[in-house]
């Protein structure tokens, strides 16, 4: 049986600067449309999408360096988790590059920071090796970036059509959407409700459905 050699990876040159660390990132949702704000959905569109705005810390690594069984290609390395004692990093520099070690040294998992000791940059094998080059030997810096994604996909109603006074619905998991399953007769009513989204109805046919999205309704007395 052939042993997989676990080689300590003693690192070399330059010098490092970081900032400070905040982990994986933090982000918000902003939901559209707003409430109280009048939106169109043709059909086949969901009536209500997300936008999420991030701040994530960015390991940036300025130019190759090759350390014995360790390189490291320049770019910007997400963190992807982490606590109050330590931060990792992906081994993916944002453009299609790798860290990379040996081929036949135990893979790598992760790139880590000490919170403690952030001069400091280690790797982490995916046997769990923590290897560290000396403090102060590579160039290196954190940084923070924002990033924005628009459209995202959020469980709730699909437009499916109408039909009379009845408007159908389809409903998405943002995994998979099921057949036109809800039905909404408008002679009760212009203002419908799914879950806690309330919603009035302007218009609908055969091209899409103009609605205003309503703040949460009260809940009532024993609601389920």
């Amino acid at each position: 049986m052939r042993l997989k050699l676990l080689h300590l990876l003693f690192w070399g040159c330059l010098s490092a600067g970081v900032s400070a660390a905040s982990g994986e990132g933090e982000c918000t949702l902003d939901f559209r449309p707003h409430t109280d704000e009048v939106a169109f959905a043709p059909v086949g569109a969901a009536l209500k999408v997300a936008d999420r705005h991030c701040i994530n810390d960015y390991l940036i690594i300025p130019f190759k360096q090759i350390s014995r069984a360790v390189t490291l290609p320049p770019g910007e390395y997400k963190a992807t988790g982490g606590d109050h004692k330590e931060l990792l990093f992906t081994l993916d520099n944002g453009a299609g590059a790798q860290v990379n070690s040996c081929p036949w040294c135990d893979p790598l998992r992760a790139l880590k920071i000490d919170r403690a000791e952030q001069s400091t940059l280690c790797v982490i094998s995916k046997l769990n090796v923590e290897s560290c080059a000396a403090p102060n030997r590579l160039t290196y810096m954190i940084t923070k970036k924002e990033s924005q994604e628009d459209g995202l996909c959020t469980p709730g109603l699909v437009y499916s059509g109408r039909q009379g006074s009845i408007l159908h619905f389809a409903v998405s998991d943002c995994q998979s959407t099921t057949g036109p399953t809800l039905s909404y007769d408008l002679s009760l009513g212009n203002v419908i409700r799914f879950l806690d989204e309330q919603i009035t109805i302007l218009s609908a046919d055969n091209e899409g459905i103009s609605f205003k999205r309503m703040p949460p309704p009260p809940r009532r007395i024993n609601e389920i």
